[in-house]
């Protein structure tokens, strides 16, 4: 009798597994179905649509500060006066540009 028993706890037994690992493949598909429906863009056409960079002092210092030339650098180039007519035309240049005193507005 507990020959017959034994048998039927294993086929209870592979039962239950079959159900689950049958559950875990249902599962899986509608992910894959839900990722497949998601519409992916690269990044590349995602930057493409963005606007170009604005052409203003704070592109200059960005632009220094990505150099990696210190703070110094970076500093001088906060301190000028490049971009701030609204043209990005000239250069970034190799070395930060005397600052210049400005006027107190006292």
């Amino acid at each position: 009798m507990s020959l017959v028993r034994m048998r039927g706890g294993k086929a209870l037994l592979v039962a239950i597994i079959a159900l689950l690992v049958l559950g875990d493949l249902v599962f899986a598909g509608q992910l894959i179905a839900r990722r497949a429906s998601v519409s992916v863009v690269p990044v590349a056409a995602a930057q493409a649509g963005q606007k170009a960079h604005p052409c203003n002092h704070g592109f200059y210092v960005s632009q220094a500060a990505h150099s990696k030339k210190g703070g110094a650098y970076v500093g001088g180039i906060a301190k000028s006066d490049l971009g701030k007519n609204g043209s990005c035309s000239a250069p970034l240049p190799a070395q930060a540009p005397a600052s210049t005193p400005k006027a107190s507005g006292s």
